[in-house]
């Protein structure tokens, strides 16, 4: 019966099969996504960062650390395919991530020039994420002190 089809019925027939698969794709990758971001909540703040591929190299980092900055969990999705999952990761550039400060990592990676930032920009925006978000608290924190202060 497939045979019979015109050339042009069979080209729609296998882009429409295409089309499919790639929702269906999209869709789990989705809900592991959203998975394992509540997973590492758990451990603490998440800073996430991406870094962006052409076609075969980029990245989604989750970086999970208290609120002092200590890395308590990494994950990050790496692959080619929606089949591709979160793992963990222990180390990153050679130094354990677990009991690490994201400053120290930041510290390293300011001294990047274009060519390694652009490489590790996942991992870099996860850390400043961290940073930012730890930064907004002390903030808050102290206009908070403020207010209490002129209460008195």
């Amino acid at each position: 019966m497939f045979s019979q089809l015109p050339m042009i019925s069979k080209l729609l027939f296998v882009i429409l099969i295409l089309f499919i698969l790639q929702a269906l794709g999209g869709y789990y990758q989705v809900k592991n996504y959203r998975a394992t971001v509540r997973e590492i909540h758990k451990l603490g703040n998440v800073g996430i960062g991406q870094k962006k591929g052409k076609f075969f190299n980029g990245n989604i980092v989750m970086v999970a650390s208290d609120s002092d900055g200590i890395i308590k969990g990494v994950v990050i999705l790496d692959g080619i395919t929606f089949l591709s999952k979160f793992h963990s990761v222990d180390e990153f550039l050679g130094k354990p991530l677990v009991g690490s400060s994201i400053y120290s990592f930041l510290e390293v990676t300011d001294g990047f020039d274009k060519k390694e930032r652009k490489q590790y920009m996942g991992w870099i925006r996860a850390f400043e994420a961290l940073r930012t978000r730890f930064e907004a608290q002390e903030d808050s924190d102290e206009s908070e002190d403020a207010e209490n202060t002129e209460a008195i």
